[in-house]
């Protein structure tokens, strides 16, 4: 049974111009292009091909396709100004590259040459791919989602398949006009992991961390009356007057240290966090450095009311640290996606990266309700490329679901971080 707000329709067909190319994979995607892109309209009409509708060998038997469909896009619509309407259609392919489409917003899974041709870069490591067509407003006007025809897929957890309904909700986040996240504990992180063996999504609404619904609010607005929508606005510069450029900006929740939304600066160093609830905000921002490390640091603190917009300029001192972090995991399990833990219990957590050692760093959070035990650091070896840090993690009963980033501290003070690398989930609320 289809879930609300998706409106049924005779498909209808125009003509559109421009294209870009959204990639989901585990491993590290492409850089996109920095315009904003957006459907004009707040009705947006997906067909859905038939090689989803009909058995597929990519597909497990029994698998709920439309139902894990719906829900996908009812996890958009509920918190966005945006309705979909859903047609079947028999087309299979992707549009063709080139400043037109075919007319038709397409998801489909058909084992054609066109849509193979798709996936020839990276065919055995990408889930699903977008491609968007728009014009020179940057109003999208088509947008076509192929699932991979090499993968499996879904809907029940099974180990090593991709999960339907995340595949399908993290390509219609594109298919809107979002890009790949830096908080890696978001729906549209550019990492799309595989299944291992353990159904994780209890509700529609748990797919979105509150970075995405505050990236799509930023796009379209606010679904229903709430407290929506201010935004936050500055620049990084650097100590000689010029840009910070290609950093990543991020804003906690002042009081539970839970990530609320993100954005990279432009050129010039500017940068905008919209689609921000009513709140009081804590700022950070973190740059990949020339030669090596990462350099970080707070840009401060923000009140954010409905329909205003703060300003938030700093000029930035940039102080490297060695130390970084690139992985996390459980139970000695080393990742790059982020990990899921639940409220009041305590973990095994380990980190790698580089220049990790017990003696010179320490691993913190910027939340009151996640606890690391400075006790239980302990050295790990996970080989040469890798140094790691393991240690005992106590999540409070009252931690509010959501994302959160570690950082590590050096010798020196210097803090690097894992954007959004803990996933917190919590049944009491």
């Amino acid at each position: 049974m289809f879930l609300s707000r998706l409106i049924f329709v005779v498909l209808a067909v125009q003509l559109f111009s421009g294209v870009a190319v959204f990639a989901s994979t585990p491993a590290v995607a492409e850089r996109q292009e920095p315009q904003m892109l957006r459907w004009r309209k707040q009705v947006i009409q997906i067909a859905v091909s038939t090689s989803l509708t009909q058995p597929s060998t990519n597909i497990k038997t029994n698998s709920d396709v439309l139902t894990a469909l719906s829900r996908s896009l009812v996890a958009w619509s509920s918190v966005a100004n945006i309705e979909f309407r859903l047609v079947t259609s028999e087309k299979q392919n992707v549009s063709s590259v080139g400043r037109l489409g075919d007319g038709v917003s397409l998801i489909t899974i058909a084992q054609s040459p066109e849509n193979l041709l798709f996936f020839a870069r990276d065919p055995f490591s990408e889930a699903a791919k977008t491609r968007i067509f728009y014009n020179k407003r940057g109003d999208i006007t088509e947008a076509d989602i192929v699932l991979n025809p090499l993968q499996q897929f879904s809907t029940d957890g099974t180990y090593g398949t991709f999960d339907l309904e995340t595949t399908f909700a993290h390509e219609v986040g594109h298919l809107l006009g979002l890009k790949h996240s830096a908080v890696i504990g978001s729906l549209m992180s550019d990492k799309v992991a595989r299944n291992t063996g353990q159904r994780i999504l209890d509700t529609v609404r748990a797919i979105l961390s509150e970075s995405d619904v505050t990236a799509i609010r930023n796009l379209y607005g606010a679904y229903a009356e709430e407290d929506c929508c201010g935004a936050i606005t500055g620049k990084l510069l650097l100590q000689s007057g010029k840009g910070a450029r290609l950093a990543t900006v991020w804003a906690e929740d002042s009081e539970t240290g839970l990530i609320v939304g993100h954005t990279e600066t432009s050129g010039d160093g500017s940068y905008r966090i919209g689609g921000l609830k009513n709140g009081r905000y804590s700022l950070f921002w973190q740059r990949k450095e020339k030669v090596s490390g990462l350099s970080s640091g707070d840009i401060g603190k923000a009140n954010v009311e409905e329909s205003n917009v703060v300003l938030a300029t700093q000029k930035i001192t940039s102080a490297r640290s060695d130390v970084v972090l690139t992985h996390i995991g459980k139970d000695m399990q080393l990742g790059d996606s982020s990990i899921e833990i639940r409220a009041g219990g305590e973990y095994m957590i380990v980190v790698g990266g580089k220049n990790l050692k017990v003696n010179s760093v320490n691993l913190e959070f910027n939340s009151p309700f996640l606890q690391v035990y400075p006790d239980s650091l302990r050295s790990e070896d996970f080989g040469d490329e890798v140094e790691a840090i393991s240690f005992i993690l106590k999540i409070d009963w009252e931690a509010p679901a959501g994302v959160y980033s570690i950082f590590a501290r050096d010798h020196e003070g210097r803090r690097t971080v894992l954007v959004g690398a803990i996933t917190v989930q919590n049944t009491l609320r």
